[in-house]
């Protein structure tokens, strides 16, 4: 059976991150569940956020040089919240934070002012409640996310590991 993995980040800065992400989870034989799959819903961002939270079995976090949207009834970003309902349903939680150091960022994909701040607040709840793995390219991300999720929770039976590691590696 499937496990069904809900993918968190901010979209147009970590879009091809997500991409690759997904693609890895799709390959573990695992369903994938992200804002990406939304369509047209009556509901607002939030509450449908929140929905694929509590369809999931396991969280993962990317956390990039941006805070995101802002829900304006809470004042955190969608990511923030999307993150505190995984951890109100104890999922576990796979975090990823980009390596500052290594990880080349266009300007606009920085947050500054207030928004860098509740960054800041956010990647240190992040450091403090989990042991946190660091990425420098969207396909080193792709690769973490593919040994920790066979580690967590393993592979179909049809579909070796070592296959998905070297597909993601050819990208």
């Amino acid at each position: 059976m499937a496990t069904v993995v809900f993918v968190s980040s901010t979209f147009l800065d970590l879009e091809e991150h997500r991409h690759l992400v997904q693609d890895a989870i799709t390959r573990l034989d695992h369903g994938p569940r992200a804002m990406e799959f939304f369509g047209a819903l009556p509901d607002s961002p939030r509450e449908e956020c929140l929905r694929l939270v509590r369809a999931s079995e396991v969280f993962v976090g990317i956390v990039g040089m941006r805070y995101g949207s802002v829900d304006p009834q809470s004042g955190k970003s969608l990511s923030q919240l999307e993150y505190e309902e995984a951890i109100a349903l104890r999922l576990p939680c796979l975090m990823y934070l980009i390596d500052e150091d290594r990880h080349p960022v266009l300007p606009r994909y920085i947050e500054f002012g207030e928004g860098a701040s509740m960054l800041s607040a956010f990647k240190a709840i992040v450091r403090k409640s989990h042991v946190i793995s660091t990425f420098s390219s969207p396909s080193d991300l792709a690769a973490k996310v593919t040994q920790d999720l066979v580690r967590l929770v393993g592979v179909r039976e049809n579909t070796p590991a070592a296959e998905v590691l070297a597909h993601i590696a050819k990208n």
